[in-house]
């Protein structure tokens, strides 16, 4: 089951699914990341199919390269659409 990796990479970490690897290619089945922290949370919510907490799309986006499962992938990818359809909405006093 231990098929993510963290490796040190110059000034942060690479988060790496081995499997993901072997069937898509480096380029489709990693992440850099700047704290050991913030990669051993991926790794953790990958494997255990947690939803992340954080909103921001680079740290989405990597759950999405490191995860195998689909259905968790998708859940993702939808937040991320939901977030980047609602644009900058802002409230307009229409009184004034």
């Amino acid at each position: 089951m231990d098929n993510v990796i963290i490796k040190p990479s110059g000034s942060g970490f690479l988060v790496i699914n081995v499997t993901k690897v072997n069937k898509y290619g480096f380029d489709k089945a990693h992440t850099h990341i700047k704290s050991k922290i913030v990669a051993k949370t991926i790794k953790n919510n990958v494997l255990y199919n947690r939803f992340p907490k954080t909103r921001n799309e680079y740290l989405l986006k990597s759950h999405i390269r490191i995860s195998n499962n689909e259905n968790y992938i998708r859940k993702i990818q939808q937040l991320i659409d939901t977030r980047k359809n609602k644009g900058n909405q802002r409230y307009i006093n229409s009184q004034r």
